[in-house]
């Protein structure tokens, strides 16, 4: 019978490799910290360089179940407060930021939920931005929408265009100004237009009383703007076009 030699194990680089195996998680019981106070107590889970990082499970004050980083919660996780006072969605850098949904019981007791989007741990609202300019074609040279709050129960969308040269003169004439040509309401609804024309470089047309959200095509000359006006606001649009 053949016999093989068998080579001696090197223990030490055994270990060694079974460390780098086990990369982030916390063996042996290492002290892995959490930095956020409101958490500081027990932790379990993924640990890198001595802080939470990873996976993992920490109840201090509060209790959070998710996703950390250096030490505090981010990505996706659950943060419970105390019974019935809850968070869950996204974190960054500990704080509630993203999108998730809070639950609440009010003073009454009864429970109060809040979806949506957060930043800084303060609850934003339904959308992460009041408006989106979702495409413009080759033309347009510029969109800048600025809004303030309505004065219910009107809200409006003003929206202004004017080109390089447009309104001026040459020996031809005038040279046109930009025009709407239509305003398709993908979404939501106006009940009144009204254009204001006697502007020497520009044209605007004011809509009235909108039901928001609204998704906006509007047609100028032979380009286009899309716009998602997701809060009711009142919302200003000044449009140049190229010559």
């Amino acid at each position: 019978m053949i016999q093989f030699p068998l080579k001696k194990c090197n223990t030490t680089r055994l270990l060694f490799a079974v460390l780098a195996i086990a990369g982030t998680t916390s063996l042996f019981g290492q002290d892995c910290k959490v930095l956020d106070p409101n958490l500081v107590g027990t932790y379990t889970g993924d640990c890198k360089s001595g802080k939470a990082s990873g996976i993992g499970k920490a109840e201090g004050k509060f209790t959070y179940e998710g996703e950390f980083k250096y030490g505090l919660p981010e990505g996706k996780g659950k943060l419970t407060i105390d019974s019935g006072n809850y968070y869950k969605g996204s974190f960054k850098k500990g704080k509630r930021e993203g999108e998730g949904t809070g639950f609440f019981k009010n003073s009454h007791g009864e429970d109060s939920v809040l979806s949506g989007f957060w930043k800084n741990d303060a609850f934003l609202g339904q959308y992460e931005h009041a408006f989106k300019i979702v495409n413009k074609t080759f033309m347009v040279s510029t969109v800048d929408v600025t809004f303030e709050n309505p004065t219910p129960p009107n809200s409006t969308i003003e929206l202004s265009m004017e080109s390089v040269s447009g309104g001026a003169f040459n020996v031809h004439g005038e040279i046109p100004k930009p025009t709407l040509g239509e305003a398709i309401f993908q979404k939501g609804s106006y009940q009144i237009i009204m254009p204001i024309t006697n502007q020497q470089k520009r044209n605007t047309y004011i809509f009235q009383n909108l039901i928001y959200p609204a998704h906006v095509l509007f047609k100028i000359n032979n380009e286009e703007i899309q716009v998602e006006f997701n809060e009711a606001k009142n919302y200003k649009i000044f449009v140049t076009l190229r010559d």
